[in-house]
């Protein structure tokens, strides 16, 4: 009996030694083929609080940046990095109450095998507070003035109350709850929706931190003329018209309505609902043009404000376009006794612009030049340049033709023009 246990024992102890060794060289095996590596993981980590009891807020911020080594094979490294694999810190606050806390950074990188070498930071600071809602009246802070022809009436909200919630210490710096209401010039009643805002006891707005119900509030204001006063549009009178090959493009004027005054409300009420401007001389206009006008007022009318209104026109010239023929050819850039045969010697030119340029150009004024200055003998087709920048805004359509056969050779000439003396060229 005791034999055979002795040999049994000798067998699984010699089993469990191959065992081993065979664990061993796989292992060995394993990590010649797949090597561990250790690295920085840089993929994005998000930071999360977890676990906040109802009726707390944190106060302070997270970490904005956790840095994390990790021991991982060389095959889970590829993984991490083709898969974009992300990480979580998180940060667990079970428990706690309001106060100043330093609480462990929890990570979790979701892959498998790897071991967390090392990271930074291992704990975080959180500052609780207690949340409350709280309500508070809401004031309107009236910005800007109105039109001295015009009262105003206290503004009138939807609500007049709003619930506040945040951290106790914020809401302890409240002074007051306000939306601000820009009736500047306003001549018509107002009606607006706007945003709700807390304000501390310097008078700065909380920014952030507070979270308002309802966030915005329906104001309106009525707005309305006083008595003896009425508003009226203003038209331009404008005599004659803007000089052969302009046109008027359009006429603004500033302030298109104007207040009037008058203690005859007969005489207001039966007055057109406009009054014309002095005349306004267009005649000699060819360009932009800002004037100052004053009002036809009738007698026993005032006007409020400035006595003088500012009508701006804009001015266009009207595009034409036209052709000119037989432009000459001339040649420059070749040495005196070099010889050239043009063909053609003359042009077309069709041109597009202002009408008013158009009307200067002649043909007088005209050449169709080719700078020979770099061609050797030889015969070529050369396009024709044509200056036309001394008439703003001429453009050229096209040159017919658009290209001149050239011929240069050594025979005895010259490149003047008919009555042998050399062109100026413009």
């Amino acid at each position: 009996m005791n034999k055979h246990f002795v040999s049994f024992m000798r067998r699984i102890s010699t089993f469990i030694v191959s065992l081993i060794l065979a664990l061993a060289v796989w292992v060995v095996a394993i990590t010649s083929t797949d090597p561990t590596e250790e690295r920085r993981f840089t993929n994005p980590i998000s930071v999360e609080l977890v676990g906040l009891s109802n009726g707390l807020v944190m106060t302070n911020s997270l970490p904005d940046m956790i840095s994390v080594d990790l021991r991982a094979p060389a095959s889970v490294w590829t993984k991490i990095i083709n898969g974009r694999i992300s990480g979580k810190a998180l940060i667990d606050v079970s428990g706690l109450e309001a106060g100043e806390h330093e609480v462990p950074v929890q990570i979790q990188i979701g892959i498998e095998p790897i071991m967390i070498s090392s990271y930074s930071p291992q704990t975080a600071k959180i500052i609780l507070e207690k949340y409350e809602t709280r309500t508070y009246d809401i004031t309107v802070n009236e910005k800007g003035d109105v039109p001295t022809a015009f009262k105003v009436d206290p503004p009138a909200l939807s609500v007049n109350k709003v619930q506040v919630s945040g951290s106790v210490s914020l809401l302890d710096q409240i002074e007051s709850v306000r939306v601000v209401l820009d009736h500047s010039n306003a001549t018509e009643s107002i009606k607006k929706d706007l945003s709700i805002a807390a304000v501390n006891q310097e008078g700065v707005v909380i920014t952030s931190g507070l979270k308002y119900s309802p966030e915005r509030v329906s104001v309106s204001q009525d707005i309305s003329l006083r008595g003896g006063y009425r508003v009226v549009v203003v038209k331009v009178v404008t005599p004659g018209t803007v000089p052969n090959g302009y046109r008027v493009s359009k006429i603004g004027v500033d302030p298109s309505v104007v207040t009037i005054y008058s203690s005859d409300r007969t005489l207001l009420e039966n007055l057109e609902s406009y009054l014309e401007t002095q005349p306004v001389d267009l005649s000699s206009t060819t360009e932009d043009t800002q004037i100052k006008v004053g009002l036809n007022l009738p007698t026993g009318v005032s006007l409020v404000g400035d006595q003088s209104v500012s009508v701006n026109v804009e001015v266009d010239p009207i595009e034409g376009a036209m052709t000119l023929s037989d432009i000459p050819v001339y040649v420059i850039g070749l040495d005196e006794g070099v010889h050239t045969i043009l063909s053609p010697e003359v042009v077309d030119v069709y041109l597009s612009g202002p009408q008013p340029m158009l009307d200067q150009v002649k043909n007088e004024g005209l050449y169709a030049v080719l700078d020979l200055q770099d061609y050797q003998f030889g015969h070529y087709q050369l396009e024709p340049n044509i200056d036309i920048s001394s008439w703003k805004g001429v453009t050229i359509q096209s040159i017919m033709p658009g290209t001149i056969d050239v011929t240069i050779n050594g025979q005895d000439g010259s490149h003047l023009d008919n009555s042998g003396q050399t062109p100026t060229v413009q």
